[in-house]
């Protein structure tokens, strides 16, 4: 053999040698080869113009040849090389630039420095992303220990993977993931970026990754302290979600690329178990209850319900919604919470809890003395509601009313003061017609946008309003206040029937958005209901003297029977329902909680008396109102109007016996009042007699007009026309409101 055959021989073995001497596979046997490296840079994808290096590497991750550089290619992030000659598959990439921030839904103001460790044999597309810059320290820990490249890297994806709960996407190396493919993958992409990056600047992202990269590169896990964070960080991130996948939807959307992401809910281990997904329901899954509604007896009691659940269920969920703000302290919802004096037990009061998959359910007695509901919620972890089993518990009729609380009191002065208003301009309507004779003061003061036709209606439907909200609020607590709110509605809707006839009648919290819109209720169906209403009642409110003119919102709004007794038969006289009349005042007189004495309602001092010494004989109910003066004769409003009397109910009952054919009974009940206010009366019957009388006591009641268009007296009384029977609907609310329509005649 020649020197230069040696020469060969002694390459061939040397290289042979060399080939078979990496036991560990960390050695350079491999041919080179040209690859054609693309892919993608996200955190939210980079922007066009951000910097990328890739560094070829061995299977030691030392560096072999040039470093290459190249520039994010548009703002979806995408990157190319172009075809490049590796001595090795082994590459390191890193990238630098600004990127979009999904929590936020806007660019990043900071730059963001993101790496990757890939073996380009397995896949020429490689995207750069949290995750591959996550387990970049790991890698190079593990080869630095003896670790194969790819051994190395399924280790560290592994523990990276099971850290956040994943472990189930683990098989699919990171560098394949992308947040815009759709997939679960890229789901579990976006769920741990925003993890991360909720509630951090870039430069806190930054420091915040370097200490997340150190632990798990050293440990494959992370600290404790670390862990803490991460489940501060989820409940900040449970309200965010939904727009964490909105902003990235609607990022690719102005890209020019439509992309789906899955809910990303799914993605996070929420209750820390080590396994993100089984906290949530997924499609087809559903919580059932043995039963999903509880009827309690008033004493209450224990029950026990079965759950059938494919995931933990919690009264409380682990994750806890942050509050939408701060309530408004003036708002229509917490006006009315303190409707009562306190009292204990007043809502349906329960202890609940769940093991072993059984909700127990123990229900305190109800002091209350209307029914009462509440619902016990099951939620998941993360506050979604998977069920829920309504409780309803039967009330005590034998449960004393509470008196009305703080706001409660400020309520009832709320409607109180609009009521007497209107009945106060009532009044002055009334004494224009009274005096109309006179002075021809109805057609001077009475027409479409005078401010007295305007005020009545202002103040009765604010009065409304008020009254509606009340109901509806306090209907939500321990509705017993019902009855008194519809006696006060009922009070003022009757006299706008007998002033307007048909009026938009609202039982109802009205939307404001429709306030002006709302057309003519009949008054059959007003009255209908009204009646209705007092029949009610009648039936439930106590039987006592009715006190209304102490300073005591608790003496002013709990009104006896005899007050709806009292507006009831209006109503029946009103529509010529004679005998139901009768019944009713036979009752308020039989009750003996009232009696004549020689007060004159014509007289203003007998108004000023009542309102100065605060109780009468007489006196059923009265609204204090607010001083004015009219600038007429002998026209004005007093303090006080007195809107139910005893010297009216004994006249209306005195009319009522003698619709009904009972002339000497009305002759009875008629010198009663004669006789007790000491006036004489003349006529040719009874009921002129008692028209009469009417016209010299009842001025100041706002009683007359009624009793005059009922009779078939007011256009003679009053020297009317027939169209003035009622009064104008207000000018402002026919032009605002294009449902309404004006009465006849003006």
């Amino acid at each position: 053999m020649n020197i230069k055959q040696c020469i060969y021989l002694f390459a061939a073995i040397a290289f042979s040698l060399s080939s078979c001497s990496d036991d560990s596979g960390m050695g350079n046997d491999f041919e080179p080869k040209t690859y054609n490296v693309l892919g993608k840079v996200e955190k939210g994808p980079f922007v066009s113009g951000s910097t990328i290096t890739i560094q070829p590497m061995d299977g030691n991750l030392q560096v072999l040849g040039s470093l290459y550089s190249a520039t994010i290619q548009d703002d979806l992030g995408n990157f190319s090389f172009g075809s490049k000659l590796f001595e090795a598959p082994y590459a390191e990439l890193t990238a630098n630039g600004y990127f979009f921030n999904e929590v936020e839904g806007e660019l990043s103001s900071g730059t963001l420095n993101l790496r990757a460790l890939v073996d380009l044999s397995d896949e020429t597309t490689v995207n750069v992303n949290l995750l591959t810059h996550l387990k970049y320290q790991r890698i190079q820990k593990l080869i630095a220990e003896g670790v194969k490249f790819g051994e190395a890297n399924k280790q560290a994806q592994k523990e990276l993977f099971t850290a956040f709960g994943l472990q189930k996407y683990a098989e699919k190396d990171a560098s394949t993931f992308s947040i815009a493919g759709g997939t679960d993958e890229s789901a579990a992409l976006i769920a741990i970026s925003s993890l991360l990056l909720v509630d951090r600047s870039e430069a806190a992202l930054t420091e915040y990754l370097a200490k997340l990269c150190r632990e798990f590169g050293e440990n494959g896990k992370f600290g404790s302290s670390t862990l803490q964070q991460i489940s501060e960080d989820k409940k900040s991130l449970s309200n965010q979600l939904s727009s964490v996948r909105e902003n990235i939807i609607d990022r690719y959307d102005d890209l020019g690329l439509k992309i789906e992401v899955k809910e990303l809910g799914h993605f996070i281990d929420w209750d820390d178990d080590g396994l993100a997904g089984n906290e949530t329901l997924q499609d087809g899954q559903e919580v059932k209850l043995e039963t999903s509604e509880l009827n309690v007896p008033n004493e209450g009691g224990t029950y026990t319900i079965n759950i059938s659940s494919p995931i933990p269920v919690y009264l409380t969920p682990l994750v806890d919604k942050d509050d939408d703000g701060p309530i408004d302290n003036i708002t229509e919802d917490n006006v009315f919470n303190e409707i009562y004096e306190h009292i204990e037990n007043d809502g349906i009061s329960i202890e609940k809890s769940i093991n072993e998959n059984k909700l127990t359910i123990k229900v305190s007695r109800l002091n209350s003395r209307a029914d009462k509901s509440t619902s016990v919620t099951i939620y998941d972890c993360l506050g979604n509601v998977v069920g829920e089993v309504k409780v309803i518990q039967e009330g005590n009729g034998n449960t004393s009313i509470p008196k009305l609380g703080r706001t409660g009191e400020q309520v009832v002065a709320g409607f109180a003061l609009p009521i007497a208003r209107g009945l106060s301009d009532f009044n002055l309507i009334e004494q224009y017609y009274h005096y109309n004779k006179e002075a021809d003061l109805v057609s001077q003061y009475v027409y479409p946008s005078c401010d007295n036709v305007k005020n009545i209606w202002s103040n009765f439907y604010s009065a409304n309003r008020m009254i509606m909200l009340f109901k509806e609020k306090e209907a939500e607590q321990l509705g017993v206040y019902q009855d008194y709110l519809n006696v006060f509605s009922a009070m003022h809707y009757y006299y706008m029937a007998v002033a307007w006839k048909d009026v938009p009648y609202i039982n109802y919290v009205l939307d404001i958005n429709n306030a002006y819109n709302i057309s003519r209720t009949p008054i059959h169906d007003i009255f209908s209901d009204l009646k209705a209403n007092l029949e009610k009642a009648i039936d439930n409110l106590e039987e006592k003297k009715n006190e209304s003119l102490s300073n005591d919102a608790n003496d002013f709004f709990f009104l006896s029977k005899d007050v709806a007794r009292i507006l009831l038969a209006n109503i029946c006289m009103y529509q010529g329902e004679y005998n139901q009349a009768e019944k009713l005042l036979g009752e308020v007189i039989s009750n003996g909680f009232y009696e004549l004495d020689a007060s004159n309602y014509n007289n203003k001092e007998t108004i000023t008396n009542l309102f100065n010494n605060g109780s009468s004989k007489e006196t059923i109910f009265a609204a204090h109102n607010e001083p004015q003066s009219r600038g007429n004769i002998s026209i004005g409003t007093p303090p006080l109007v007195p809107i139910m009397t005893y010297t009216d109910v004994v006249l209306s009952y005195a009319e009522s016996l003698y619709k009904n054919g009972r002339t000497l009974e009305a002759e009875s009940q008629l010198q009663k009042v004669i006789t007790a206010k000491h006036i004489s009366v003349t006529g040719e019957n009874t009921l002129e007699k008692i028209k009469d009388a009417r016209l010299q006591l009842m001025l100041y009641t706002n009683t007359n007009f009624a009793f005059m268009k009922r009779n078939n007296f007011a256009k003679e009384v009053y020297g009317i026309e027939e169209y003035r029977l009622l009064l104008p609907i207000p000018q402002q609310e026919i032009i605002v409101n294009p449902s309404m329509t004006q009465n006849p005649g003006y």
